[in-house]
C-alpha cells in the first residue's frame, strides 16, 4: 500500500498543479514532507531498479496520452 501511495503522490505532482500541501491533504491529510519523501523515494527507485523504472515510464506514457 505504501508503494502505491508513493507512486500516486509522484503522479499527482507530475500531472497536477497542486502544491505539496494540497497533495498531502488529498492523501489522508499527510504532511508536505511526506509527499517530498514519496517523490524522492520513487525517483530513487527509478534510478536503481530497471523494472520499476519501466513500469513508471509506462504509467507516465499512458497518463500523457490521456491528457492530450
Amino acid at each position: 500500500i505504501v508503494e502505491a501511495r508513493q507512486i500516486a503522490m509522484y503522479l499527482a505532482k507530475n500531472f497536477t498543479d497542486l502544491s505539496l500541501k494540497a497533495i498531502g491533504y488529498n492523501f489522508g491529510n499527510r504532511d508536505h514532507s511526506t509527499v517530498i519523501h514519496a517523490i524522492t523515494t520513487v525517483n530513487d527507485m527509478m534510478d536503481t531498479n530497471r523494472k520499476f523504472n519501466s513500469t513508471i515510464q509506462e504509467i507516465l506514457a499512458e497518463f500523457s496520452k490521456k491528457a492530450s
